[in-house]
């Protein structure tokens, strides 16, 4: 499975290098919360993610990104790669409030003997956001990655993006 996320991360790469001359493309990082629900026993890690993007009409784009959630409690961990298609309204001097959608494969490894799993669920987010200028914005998110084997991973962030 680490051969799989190490593949699709060059393949993530490979797309950016690709579009690095187009207009309405950027390139982000987040930091923030991740919640594991596991039938109802909630716990709370640091989780991290990376993510390319790019705007393809003035209101409507596309994401590809990579998170980890940090581990679990009991150990294990759970990692998420995602194509998100990406909603924005723009208000106001700067702000927009926006929402992803998409496949997305979770990565669920356990602690021990106990093996991992793989499952493609939906992603679905919301967020705010505020563009300093014309290369830099700031966005605040709440994520969640779907249910899979009882437990629902979820991530509230705040992020910073790179626009080119």
């Amino acid at each position: 499975m680490k051969k799989l996320f190490i593949a699709a991360l060059m393949g993530c790469a490979s797309v950016a290098a690709a579009a690095a001359d187009t207009e309405n493309t950027y390139v982000g990082v987040s930091v923030g919360s991740s919640e594991y629900n596991i039938d109802g026993d909630k716990q709370h890690h640091t989780g991290v993610g990376l993510a390319f993007g790019q705007s393809i009409a003035e209101n409507v784009g596309y994401e590809i990104g990579y998170a980890h959630l940090g581990k679990a409690d009991a150990g294990g961990t759970v990692q998420a790669l995602y194509l998100a298609g990406v909603g924005k309204y723009a208000f106001g001097q700067g702000f927009d409030v926006h929402g992803k959608i998409g496949p997305t494969i979770n990565y669920y490894s356990a602690h021990g003997d106990t093996g991992s799993d793989t499952y493609v669920r939906l992603l679905l987010s919301a967020g705010v956001g505020y563009q300093f200028d014309k290369n830099w914005s700031a966005s605040l998110d709440y994520t969640n990655f779907g249910k899979s084997a009882g437990v629902t991973p979820s991530l509230w962030s705040v992020g910073v993006q790179y626009h080119y």
